[in-house]
């Protein structure tokens, strides 16, 4: 494609933008050359982190050292902008860029960084990287962001449009064009537009707070209603994943960044890297309740509850009467072993903040431990009325309400918690136990489907999918072949676990393969000691599969 044909994708960027973008850099490459010293940009760090500092000056030193180049100059300019000295930044890009003019990156880091400081000038320099046509749909949707934050709605269309011909499942475009369809008063189109990024991205939060606003104003009120707790459960904010921005970002060595990272970790399920960003912090900066709260909590998160306790000890020290603090110490205390102390510490932190919702939470988890599972449901159901969108609390409430029996109510909690996160494996598969029990075999089948898919080496799901297929009352709802073939891999898997031969034995026989089945169990029943409740259970079983006839479950 030629220089002229990429300057025309974006046709409400005018001739004179363009024309704007390409001065700017006529201009930095006729700057005659200097001492570097003069080009260098005044940076104080009299007031930054020790490790800032040393960091600025490495870059420096760098750049003295290999001598004056895009990436010398690049490597300065993205650690001044990941530390949050823009107009530092700048100049250092400006002197990238004159070494390489034809780095689209160097040119959308300095937008990014003239976006803080002056959206306009920002503008120009989004335009001359456009005009070099990144392969970067990341670029794209921040440069539609930027079109839509100065009124520019038909050129942030085009942009948008650019990202999803990079990248058709960028959930963050689809949004950008449905606040565009809002503002033109296409509500459909908004709707439509909305569906399509919330199924791409769940947890995009601001894609549910807009889907709820156009649903309202369609009349769909109920749809509404959900959307705006899925909007509270979900992040307030997202970004697209862009290499380029993570790579700067990656270079920020203040406290303030490794708690962030440690924050985005954590969310990520990384716990261990989690983990050594927040101890990280601790070796920067003094630390606060919040610093001993974030790395107790991923300690605990990967079952060292005894580390988190001596942790949360030393937060403590420093703010007994933290909201926060108390609540994860008293749910570490509980997991630890003493619910009783963490009961105290956890009603303590109710008294202090009783809209603080997790404290319920983890105060019904602590009562479900000591056995309390109807004082535990009172506390879920406090932290659901403070806080209705996290799908943690509703599996919670629906597993204490199954522990007393109330399996219809358990299913309803756990498909609340299904409704806001899809991919709770916890509440998909104690709905297919309930539904099991409930004689609900089809309901019971689709939630195993599911987790299957979502999670296809999970051994409780096929496990459970194969027992179903093998043993379900209604024929419609089994498939000897396919139970056996789950069985078979579960079975080569761990061969002495009795649980593990009972299934394979239940496939077998479902297949008419009766001898096997004997077969198997019998090697089963030599691993049982005689009066365990389940070699009862397997000798009913065998003498079933003597008689040619398969197991079922009660209908």
């Amino acid at each position: 494609m030629s220089g002229r044909a990429r300057r025309l994708w974006l046709p409400g960027v005018t001739a004179a933008l363009m024309l704007a973008g390409g001065a700017a850099y006529v201009a930095m490459v006729v700057i005659p050359e200097r001492k570097l010293d003069s080009r260098l940009p005044h940076i104080d760090v009299a007031s930054s982190e020790a490790q800032v500092g040393a960091s600025i000056k490495a870059a420096v030193a760098s750049l003295r050292r290999r001598g004056e180049s895009a990436q010398a100059w690049a490597g300065l300019a993205q650690v001044l902008h990941a530390h949050e000295m823009f107009d530092g930044a700048l100049t250092a890009y400006e002197n990238a860029i004159r070494h390489a003019p034809t780095d689209y990156r160097w040119i959308y880091l300095a937008a990014l960084a003239q976006q803080k400081l002056d959206l306009t000038a920002a503008r120009g320099r989004y335009a001359a990287a456009a005009a070099l046509n990144p392969q970067n749909p990341a670029f794209y949707v921040n440069f539609g962001d930027l079109l839509l934050q100065l009124n520019e709605p038909l050129d942030a269309k085009q942009s948008y449009r650019r990202a999803l011909e990079l990248r058709q499942e960028l959930s963050h475009a689809h949004y950008g064009l449905a606040r565009i369809a809002v503002q033109q008063g296409d509500l459909q189109n908004a709707r439509t537009l909305l569906e399509q990024a919330s199924a791409l991205s769940p947890r995009h939060g601001e894609v549910h707070t807009l889907q709820s606003q156009v649903l309202r104003r369609l009349g769909d009120v109920d749809s509404a209603q959900r959307s705006e707790v899925l909007a509270r459960a979900s992040l307030t904010s997202t970004r697209p994943n862009d290499p380029v921005v993570a790579a700067m970002e990656a270079k920020a060595v203040s406290s303030t960044a490794y708690a962030r990272r440690g924050a985005t970790l954590a969310r990520q399920g990384d716990y261990a890297a989690a983990e050594r960003a927040f101890r990280r912090v601790l070796d920067i900066r003094p630390g606060t309740a919040t610093d001993y709260s974030n790395l107790g909590g991923v300690l605990v998160r990967q079952g060292r509850t005894d580390e988190s306790i001596s942790v949360y000890e030393k937060g403590m020290a420093l703010a007994p009467d933290d909201v926060e603090l108390l609540s994860n110490f008293g749910s570490a205390l509980a997991d630890a072993g003493d619910p009783r102390r963490g009961i105290e510490l956890l009603e303590r932190a109710v008294a202090l903040d009783s809209g603080y919702w997790q404290a319920h939470q983890n105060l019904g988890l602590a009562r479900d431990q000591s056995g309390q599972s109807e004082l535990a449901i009172g506390h879920y159901r406090d932290a659901i009325g403070l806080n209705p969108a996290d799908p943690g609390v509703h599996t919670n409430l629906g597993t204490s309400l199954a522990r007393l029996g109330q399996l219809e109510a358990g299913v309803e909690a756990w498909q609340t918690a299904l409704e806001i996160d899809p991919r709770s494996l916890e509440a998909r598969y104690n709905s297919a136990v309930a539904l099991v029990q409930l004689g609900r075999h089809g309901e019971a089948l689709s939630h195993l489907r599911e987790g299957v898919r979502l999670a296809p080496r999970s051994s409780k799901f096929l496990s459970l999918l194969a027992w179903q297929l093998a043993t379900a009352p209604e024929g419609q709802h089994r498939d000897g072949a396919e139970a056996l073939s789950i069985a078979q891999v579960l079975y080569q898997a761990d061969p002495a676990n009795p649980e593990r031969g009972d299934l394979l034995a239940a496939a077998l026989a479902e297949n008419g393969r009766f001898d096997e089945a004997v077969s198997t169990l019998a090697r089963v029943l030599t691993r049982i000691p005689s009066g365990h409740p389940l070699r009862a259970r397997l000798e009913g079983r065998a003498q079933l599969y003597r008689q040619g006839s398969p197991f079922r479950q009660p209908g």
